[in-house]
């Protein structure tokens, strides 16, 4: 299952964040989106989920225009980890790992194994609202990871999670896209996107975009173009552009 981009202008008030972006999320891949504050991430991954309209274009799910489809069969394809949309929610760990099923209806499947996956299952019961801000990252993972979407957006996942919880998204990312499913997702960390993407979208937030390569972006040429001058000094560059 594909997800294709058509001519793709993204806009907020008068000013162009993405011009015609041509792109098709892959099966089996997983895709870095950077940029600076501001650049359009999270708009481009709440239009690429149908929940927002683009100023121009289109973006088709195997050939269908997703706009066209019903939300409930767009959420059996497509999910979306915002940067954060737990406010008001008054239930329990369990409860709201439980969402993730809903565009399926019927009987809830067994979420022990993805409470056990996201070291959740000491907290399944308590209120949503007392955990972390970790702990409540680990919750939107595990919800997600119940929907079990074909194609995956998440934006800025690395939020709140510490180091080792940061490498276990990635690998799940990677086992992902390894079982032939998509993933694209928000980072600000080359380092990262260098050794756990497979393509790389950049958007500088004033219309231009480049897709390509970790090895043919991570420059630090492109990445003072991408953040401002001086920036690719905080990161060690090997050659031909892979960070350390």
């Amino acid at each position: 299952m594909s997800l294709t981009t058509q001519h793709l202008s993204l806009r907020t008030g008068t000013r162009t964040l993405v011009a015609s972006l041509d792109l098709t999320l892959e099966p089996g891949e997983v895709l870095g989106i950077l940029g600076a504050n501001g650049a359009g991430k999270s708009t481009l991954l709440t239009v690429l989920a149908g929940l927002t309209l683009p100023a121009r274009g289109q973006i088709l799910l195997d050939g269908q225009p997703v706009a066209g489809l019903p939300p409930l069969t767009r959420a059996q394809h497509i999910g979306l980890l915002p940067q954060g949309d737990e406010g008001g929610f008054f239930g329990s760990v369990a409860d709201f790992v439980a969402l993730g099923h809903f565009p399926f209806g019927g009987p809830l499947p067994d979420l022990a194994p993805q409470l056990a996956a996201w070291e959740l299952t000491d907290l399944a019961s308590r209120p949503l609202a007392t955990l972390s801000g970790g702990e409540r990252q680990r919750a939107r993972l595990a919800q997600l990871a119940v929907q079990a979407p074909r194609i995956a957006l998440l934006d800025e996942p690395l939020t709140h999670l510490d180091p080792a919880h940061q490498a276990r998204l990635l690998a799940w990312a990677r086992n992902e896209a390894d079982a032939g499913r998509t993933v694209a997702m928000t980072l600000h960390d080359p380092n990262w996107a260098a050794g756990h993407c497979d393509r790389l979208l950049f958007l500088h937030g004033d219309g231009r975009w480049q897709l390509g390569t970790p090895a043919g972006l991570l420059t630090p040429d492109s990445l003072e173009a991408l953040y401002g001058p001086g920036t690719a000094a905080l990161w060690q560059l090997k050659d031909r552009g892979q960070p350390v």
